[in-house]
């Protein structure tokens, strides 16, 4: 166990050698590469400070007052870096095949939902953003798994009507979250996964159920290493 915790909202993932952060109070996404990489993994993996290089204890140091890690604490988040395994594969293909013979039969289901996520973006920060997310997923009822091609189906209704509500070019956050809200109102616990590169430098988020990607097609997501599941 480490000496310190995060900062609440404070993400990060380990990526060819580096480790990048997500902070989701600012909405910003930092790295560090080289050296700084090499120090930060040498004070994850100490549970006594004493232990700590005096160049690691410079940089915790600086981490400290820039409010990156926190003394451990009830609301502290432990330093560990996320998990969430790439998805396996993609429902995107078919679910765009399906949405040619959709019967455009989820306007009332898409309309709650756009409203439910334009309201979201529009009045809270990415950290807000974030939080509502996960309290749509916590409110699904348990013991409601359904299959993953009615998934597919239901998105493929999804992506047949979003053309008539927003633009295909809006952000792939807010199409993401439209999406994962959608699914949220029939009762589906989709996954919003959060993923970034390095060189060069990149973010990208996207929606999965049972390890497949819906609204995007594998060989894109398959690039990013994720940081952040919901």
């Amino acid at each position: 166990m480490s000496a310190f915790s995060f900062a609440p909202d404070i993400y990060f993932c380990a990526s060819d050698g580096a480790y990048i952060f997500l902070d989701a109070r600012a909405d910003r996404y930092f790295a560090y590469t080289g050296d700084t990489a090499r120090l930060f993994s040498e004070i994850i993996s100490t549970d006594r400070t004493e232990q700590l290089s005096q160049d690691a204890e410079r940089f915790t140091d600086h981490l400290l007052r820039s409010g990156v890690l926190l003394r451990p604490a009830a609301k502290a988040q432990p330093l560990k870096a996320c998990t969430a395994a790439r998805p396996e594969t993609s429902r995107f293909e078919q679910a765009c095949l399906l949405a040619a013979d959709a019967k455009y039969s989820e306007w009332s289901n898409m309309l709650t939902a756009l409203a439910r996520s334009w309201s979201l973006k529009r009045m809270h920060s990415l950290r807000g953003v974030i939080s509502g997310a996960r309290r749509w997923k916590q409110n699904i009822p348990s013991g409601h798994e359904r299959m993953l091609d009615d998934v597919a189906g239901l998105t493929a209704q999804f992506l047949a009507l979003a053309p008539f509500l927003f633009t295909t070019k809006d952000a792939c956050l807010f199409r993401s979250l439209f999406l994962m809200r959608f699914l949220a109102g029939h009762g589906i616990a989709a996954t919003w996964t959060f993923g970034v590169r390095l060189a060069p430098f990149g973010a990208h988020c996207w929606v999965e159920y049972e390890g497949a990607v819906l609204n995007d097609h594998l060989e894109h997501v398959g690039g990013f290493t994720p940081i952040l599941a919901i």
